[in-house]
């Protein structure tokens, strides 16, 4: 049975994405290479990016509350060890 998009990405599995929005619950580490990644905080002000192409593998960390929205890439997320 196939899992919901992102569930991969969640529990740090590589995960190709055509448009997904993950909500942050805990403070992680994203890595991302594809077209286009935003991370905007919990009042929607941005708190790192936009990433693209350009900018090729890119690890980042996000925090409980931020919203990545992620078009056309593979992405995973660890939890951090720094919080």
């Amino acid at each position: 049975m196939a899992g919901n998009v992102g569930d991969k990405a969640m529990q740090g599995e590589w995960e190709e994405i055509l448009v997904c929005v993950f909500e942050i619950k805990e403070c992680m580490i994203m890595e991302f290479e594809g077209v286009s990644c935003n991370i905007l905080d919990e009042e929607g002000k941005q708190q790192a990016g936009p990433f693209n192409e350009e900018n090729g593998l890119v690890k980042q960390e996000v925090r409980s509350g931020d919203q990545c929205f992620v078009l056309k890439a593979r992405i995973k997320f660890e939890r951090s060890v720094s919080r």
